[in-house]
C-alpha cells in the first residue's frame, strides 16, 4: 500500500512539473491568469490581448470540461493553445470547448482574446463518464469535438446546425468509436432536444444577455424556461430553420441525453438578434432597409388608427386604407419572390401600388357605391389576418402543412370563411373589420419600436412564407411575453378593439 501511494505521488508531481514547464514554455509573458470557479458563471473583460482562463479540475469523477464564453456583439475565440491553431480554437459571439480530462490534470487552462475591448460571461460545466460528450462525433466541423451550436441568419430564417454527440467515458479512456453499431452504448441511442429561450424584448443590453445566459445554465433549467422547438432522434439531421426575429435575441439551446444512464449534457448556447450590430456604444441593431419600413408603416400605423375609430363614418376613407393593404400586399409579395430588388425598393414600389390601389376602392365607392363588392374586400383583409393568426399556431409546424399547396389552401379557405359567413350583415362586417384590421395595423407601427412579437403574425404566415421558398422548413415558436413592460404591444391592441366598436 506504501509503494502504491508513494508511487502515485511521484506521478503527480511529475505531470504536475510537466504541466508548469509546459504553461511557461507555451504560454504568452503578456497574458494573466485568471483562475474561474467550476460552477456559475463569471464576467471577465476581454480584449485582443490574450488572456488564460483557469479552472481546478482535481475532481476524479470528472471526466471532461465544457467551457464557453458568450459576448453581445464583440466576436471571442476560444482555445486550449495560446496560438489558437483552426484545429482547436473557435470564434463568435458565442465559443465553447470540450476539454477532456487526464487521469493526472489538477487544471484546465484555456486561452481567449476579444476582436474589441468587451465583456464576457464566461462559465464552464464538468461532467462526469455516464454524460454524453456533446459534438464528439464531429463530421463537418473544424474541430475534433464541437461542442457549439452554429447559427445563421437571413431576412427571415435562422439556420442553426450542431455536430452529433457521443456516449460518454471514464476519465482518462479513450472515447469511444462514433462509427460502432446501434448498441446499448453506441451514439445510436442518443435523443436530442432544441430549444429556444426569448430574451425580454426591445432590451439589446449586455445585462438581459447574461441573465438570460444564467436561467438556462442547466438541463432542468432549460426544460422548464426554454420553448421546445424540436426533439429529434440520433439518425435525424442536426439541421433546423427557425424563425428571424429582428432586433429580439433569441438563446438557442440543444439538450443531448442518454437514455441507458437516463444523464443529459448541455452543448453550447447560441445566441442571435437576427441583425448588425452598429459599432457605438451602447451597440443597436440594424436590418436591411429599416428605415423605408419604419417610415412606410409608421404612416400606415396612424391611418389604422383614424380607420379603427372612425373608419365606417369615412366610407371612402375606409375603403381607401383595405384597397391600400390589398395592392401593397401582393407587391411586395411579387416582387420579393420574383425580383432581385432591395426590400428599400420593394417597401418604395409596395407604397406607390398600394396608394393606386386605394385610389381606386375609393373611387369606386364615391362614383358606383357598389356597397356589396367593397364591404367583401374590407372582409377578405379581415379574414386574411385572422387565417394568419391561426397559421402562426403550432399547427403550422407539422408536416402537413410544410406542403406549399396545402398550406394555401388552408390559407384562403379561412380568408374567405368570414366576409360569405357574414355577407348579409354588411354592416356589422364593415366595423369589425376597420376595428379590428385598423388597430392591427397601428400595434404593428408601434410594435416596430419595441421589437415586440405580434408584428411578426402577418409577416411569418403569409410574406416569409410567399417570398422565401425555404421558409416551409422553419420552425415558429413565437415569443409572447406577457409579463411586465413588453405587455404593452399587446395591451394596447385589446383596448383599441373593444373601444373601436363602442365609437363606431
Amino acid at each position: 500500500m506504501k509503494w502504491h501511494r508513494a508511487l502515485l505521488f511521484l506521478r503527480l508531481l511529475a505531470t504536475f512539473a510537466a504541466n508548469r514547464l509546459y504553461a511557461h514554455e507555451t504560454a504568452p509573458d503578456n497574458a494573466p491568469v485568471t483562475n474561474m470557479p467550476i460552477s456559475g458563471s463569471s464576467i471577465v473583460t476581454l480584449n485582443a490581448t490574450t488572456v488564460r482562463l483557469r479552472w481546478r479540475a482535481a475532481d476524479p469523477l470528472l471526466a471532461g470540461l465544457l467551457v464557453q464564453l458568450h459576448t453581445l456583439a464583440e466576436t471571442v475565440t476560444v482555445s486550449t493553445s495560446p496560438t489558437f491553431p483552426p484545429d482547436s480554437s473557435y470564434s463568435g459571439t458565442s465559443a465553447g470547448l470540450w476539454v477532456a480530462l487526464s487521469p493526472f490534470d489538477i487544471h484546465v487552462n484555456v486561452y481567449a482574446r476579444a476582436s474589441g475591448v468587451t465583456n464576457a460571461s464566461v462559465s464552464a460545466t464538468g461532467y462526469t463518464g455516464e454524460d454524453p460528450v456533446p459534438g464528439a462525433c464531429n463530421l463537418e466541423f473544424r474541430m475534433e469535438n464541437d461542442p457549439n451550436v452554429h447559427l445563421r441568419f437571413s431576412e427571415f430564417e435562422t439556420v442553426m446546425e450542431f455536430a452529433p454527440a457521443n456516449v460518454g467515458v471514464a476519465r482518462g479512456e479513450d472515447p469511444l468509436s462514433c462509427d460502432a453499431g446501434q448498441g446499448s452504448r453506441s451514439r445510436w441511442q442518443l435523443t436530442y432536444e432544441v430549444y429556444q429561450y426569448f430574451l425580454p424584448e426591445g432590451d439589446l443590453s449586455e445585462g438581459a444577455l447574461f441573465d438570460g445566459l444564467k436561467v438556462v445554465d442547466s438541463v432542468e433549467a432549460v426544460r422548464r424556461h426554454g420553448s421546445k422547438m424540436s426533439s429529434l432522434s440520433s439518425s435525424s439531421k442536426t439541421k433546423l430553420f427557425g424563425h428571424a426575429f429582428p432586433g429580439l435575441g433569441v438563446i438557442h439551446v440543444v439538450v443531448v441525453s442518454d437514455p441507458s444512464f437516463n444523464t443529459s449534457s448541455l452543448y453550447v448556447p447560441a445566441v442571435t438578434y437576427s441583425c448588425n450590430f452598429s459599432s457605438v456604444v451602447p451597440p443597436t441593431c440594424h436590418t436591411q432597409g429599416e428605415i423605408f419600413s419604419l417610415v412606410f408603416l409608421t404612416l400606415l400605423g396612424t391611418y389604422g388608427l383614424f380607420v379603427c375609430f372612425t373608419g365606417h363614418r369615412f366610407l371612402e376613407a375606409e375603403y381607401f386604407f383595405f384597397g391600400f393593404l390589398i395592392s401593397s400586399f401582393l407587391c411586395i409579395l411579387l416582387m420579393g419572390r420574383y425580383s432581385a430588388q432591395s426590400i428599400q425598393l420593394c417597401v418604395l414600389y409596395s407604397a406607390v401600388a398600394g396608394w393606386w390601389g386605394g385610389f381606386l376602392c375609393a373611387l369606386c365607392r364615391w362614383r358606383f357605391g357598389i356597397p356589396l363588392l367593397l364591404t367583401s374586400l374590407a372582409g377578405l383583409v379581415l379574414g386574411t389576418l385572422l387565417a394568419a393568426v391561426v397559421m402562426v399556431t403550432p399547427v403550422v409546424n407539422t408536416e402537413p402543412l410544410r406542403n406549399d399547396l396545402l398550406y394555401w389552401v388552408c390559407v384562403a379557405t379561412g380568408a374567405l370563411v368570414l366576409p360569405v359567413l357574414m355577407l348579409s350583415c354588411t354592416r356589422a362586417l364593415n366595423m369589425a373589420a376597420s376595428a379590428i384590421v385598423g388597430s392591427y395595423v397601428a400595434v404593428v407601427a408601434l410594435g416596430l419600436y419595441l421589437h415586440a412579437a405580434l408584428p411578426h403574425v402577418i409577416s411569418s404566415a403569409l410574406l416569409r412564407r410567399a417570398v422565401s421558398p425555404s421558409y416551409r422548413q422553419a420552425l415558429l415558436v413565437l415569443p409572447f411575453q406577457i409579463l411586465g413592460e413588453s405587455r404593452a404591444p399587446q395591451s394596447i391592441f385589446l383596448h383599441l378593439f373593444v373601444l373601436a366598436p363602442l365609437v363606431l
